[in-house]
């Protein structure tokens, strides 16, 4: 498990470490913000990730004013331009895989040509008779 998420914090420890009161993580925990591991003992415990969330979720409050459903909307939008990026990243290098391919395919096909093609002299190429075949 990432160390940052490993929970270690009580509730008491982490409400000091963010610079809140105990029941204002366990209203963020009500409205969906912060998402803190149970102990076997029913006891909050928060990781290193969960306090930096909580003290980003105190800098939008705070300082810019937002209420706790705002907040949760910025979060879900971060969270969906994550993911978002992971899937651009992903769907790039496809495409730049594909990319790759198709220029290989394409080169090969080349070369082949390179083979097959034969010129020939002018004066040894018969005129065409009649109307072309596929013309009206």
């Amino acid at each position: 498990m990432d160390v940052r998420k490993r929970p270690v914090f009580m509730i008491g420890v982490a409400a000091e470490l963010i610079g809140v009161h105990p029941q204002t993580l366990r209203m963020y925990e009500q409205k969906g913000l912060l998402r803190p591991r149970k102990s076997l003992k029913n006891t909050r415990l928060y990781s290193q990730e969960d306090i930096e969330l909580g003290r980003y979720i105190q800098r939008l409050t705070q300082e810019m004013g937002m209420n706790l459903a705002g907040v949760k909307k910025i979060l879900e939008l971060e969270r969906e331009i994550q993911s978002l990026r992971a899937e651009n990243s992903r769907l790039r290098q496809e495409m730049e895989r594909r990319e790759r391919e198709h220029k290989r395919l394409v080169a090969e096909v080349h070369r082949s040509y390179r083979r097959e093609i034969v010129l020939m002299p002018r004066r040894e190429i018969a005129p065409l008779q009649g109307p072309r075949e596929g013309s009206s």
